[in-house]
């Protein structure tokens, strides 16, 4: 529902029209964790590298953050189009795509020729090598899905009790060094 506040500025009286959310939130959606193994044909260090300056600024990498492009956490093996709080181009909604070496590597190359109601509006990337270290990066990002409150929303959970906290926390987390649950590549 709409608000209308009036205030006073310089004698003046003016209207501020408020908007209010309708309907409710979206929550944030999860990709189920990655299945396949890590992508060794390149090399995800540089991968990473890489992706901050050529897609870092569409795409982020926790889920709920969708910006101009889709978050990417669990992207490898993942069916494309699959998250429910990102609105897709009808032509990758329906083309029953699954994000892998094959996949990625023709779309990072030049969306809009492989799609042409592509989203991604990305300049090409004509380096195959550059390619594939983006497909390695892309490979380690692996998270599990957080445990979900009844509305769909990520809720803490306190290890020393198994008791659910509703707010979030900095207690440190265990890091597996088993390279297929390798976390994303830090800077």
């Amino acid at each position: 529902m709409p608000i209308t506040i009036k205030c006073q500025f310089s004698g003046v009286f003016l209207a501020v029209l408020l908007l209010t959310a309708c309907g409710e939130r979206t929550p944030p959606d999860y990709r189920t964790p990655v299945t396949l193994p890590l992508y060794t044909q390149g090399d995800a260090d540089r991968g990473a590298l890489i992706f901050g300056e050529a897609c870092g600024q569409c795409h982020k990498l926790n889920p709920g953050s969708n910006e101009k492009g889709p978050q990417l956490m669990n992207v490898y093996g993942a069916p494309a189009a699959d998250l429910a709080d990102y609105d897709y181009s009808e032509g990758l909604a329906t083309s029953g795509w699954v994000w892998d070496a094959k996949t990625l590597d023709p779309y990072i190359a030049d969306a809009e020729k492989v799609m042409t109601d592509s989203k991604m509006l990305a300049d090409p990337m004509p380096d195959a090598s550059e390619r594939a270290d983006i497909i390695a990066y892309l490979s380690t990002l692996r998270a599990a899905v957080p445990v979900l409150d009844a509305d769909g929303y990520p809720v803490a959970v306190d290890t020393d009790t198994n008791t659910e906290r509703t707010q979030m926390s900095n207690d440190p987390v265990e890091i597996s060094t088993d390279p297929a649950q390798k976390p994303a590549a830090s800077f």
